[in-house]
């Protein structure tokens, strides 16, 4: 069942004498949800003379079905196009619609109101982008696991580079504690070549705790083995 949306519903509720009021969030644990429409909602709180009647809406958040580029663009065309089919498919949908409506007065401290829901694109089984991105995934798993093996590859690669930069610094040998280390490698990162680099220890964390600490921690375990 589609919902009214908040323009009209104003307009329904003031040419009931009622002002309109809408809320961001309800929080409350005294509350009775009334078997009665939406227009029988109205017409019991006019009669029993209330001056205000609250309103609460949500919406479905586009973001959340829509499959980002930076998920899929090192995939083949045909992943790609799969992909395209989803989004299109989502950018066709009007999210202006509202997902719930729920609709109340306040008597002596209780929430008294009804709920109508238009779980609308629950109902057509489309899952979120991160479900939805699974789920091709799976369908293309020999592409996903080749591009997957060569990307672990490439960051053991990538790690083996950085190290050596950082054991052929005689500064290194000055970051004895976590704290140091930590600092030297966030500074090391800002350099422009190092900054290829950021992408193995994000996000950083603290130096106590986080990515930075655990490469620098088992990188300075290698270097002090070199000394020996």
């Amino acid at each position: 069942m589609s919902i009214i949306n908040s323009h009209t519903l104003k307009n329904k509720i003031n040419k009931c004498n009622l002002i309109p009021l809408e809320v961001k969030s309800i929080k409350t644990t005294n509350q009775i949800e009334l078997n009665i429409n939406e227009n029988e909602f109205l017409e019991f709180a006019k009669n029993a003379a209330f001056t205000y009647v609250y309103y609460y809406l949500t919406y479905y958040n586009q973001n959340d079905y829509i499959i980002p580029k930076g998920w899929y663009s090192e995939y083949s065309e045909e992943f790609k196009a799969a992909v395209a089919q989803h989004n299109r498919l989502l950018e066709s949908f009007d999210f202006d619609a509202p997902r719930s409506l729920t609709l109340f007065i306040v008597q002596n401290g209780t929430y008294i109101g009804i709920i109508q829901e238009n779980l609308w694109i629950d109902e057509q089984g489309i899952s979120k982008a991160e479900d939805t991105i699974e789920e091709i995934e799976r369908e293309f798993y020999s592409e996903v696991k080749k591009i997957n093996d060569f990307q672990k590859e490439q960051q053991k690669e990538d790690e083996n580079e950085l190290r050596q930069s950082i054991f052929q610094d005689p500064e290194f040998r000055f970051c004895k504690n976590q704290e140091r280390r930590y600092w030297y490698l966030v500074e090391l990162l800002e350099e422009p070549e190092m900054k290829k680099y950021k992408y193995l220890v994000e996000p950083y964390g603290a130096p106590h705790i986080g990515k930075i600490k655990l490469f620098m921690d088992k990188t300075w375990m290698l270097y002090k083995e070199r000394q020996n």
